[in-house]
Parts: structure tokens; C-alpha cells; sequence
């Protein structure tokens, strides 16, 4: 059922999303200090969906 779902996929899809935003953070360094918060709260929300997405995996197998 994990196929069904895609979990695998989806947590490499937010991995490679969030390293292209990192990137994206890196190229504007004029700009950073204005988005730096939404960053920090976005990456924070993000690492915790990988984390709960890891941990339902087993359920769904």
C-alpha cells in the first residue's frame, strides 16, 4: 500500500524541493534577510512532515 501512496517519492520530492530553495536563498543575499523567517518556519514545518512520513511508512506497507 506504501506504492499506493507514494511516500517514498513524496519524501524525495520534498528533499529535492527544499535543497532547490536553499539554493534559490544562496543566490539572493540582498534579499535574504527579508525571507530568512519564512525560511526558517518553512524548513521547520518540512523537516517535521519528512520525520511523520518516515514514521508512517511501516503502516501503510
Amino acid at each position: 500500500m506504501a506504492a499506493r501512496f507514494a511516500t517514498n517519492q513524496v519524501t524525495s520530492d520534498i528533499d529535492a524541493a527544499m535543497t532547490q530553495l536553499k539554493e534559490a536563498m544562496d543566490q539572493m543575499p540582498f534579499a535574504r534577510h527579508r525571507f530568512i523567517g519564512k525560511f526558517n518556519k518553512v524548513t521547520t514545518a518540512m523537516g517535521h512532515l519528512s520525520v511523520a512520513l518516515e514514521d508512517v511508512k511501516p503502516y501503510l506497507d
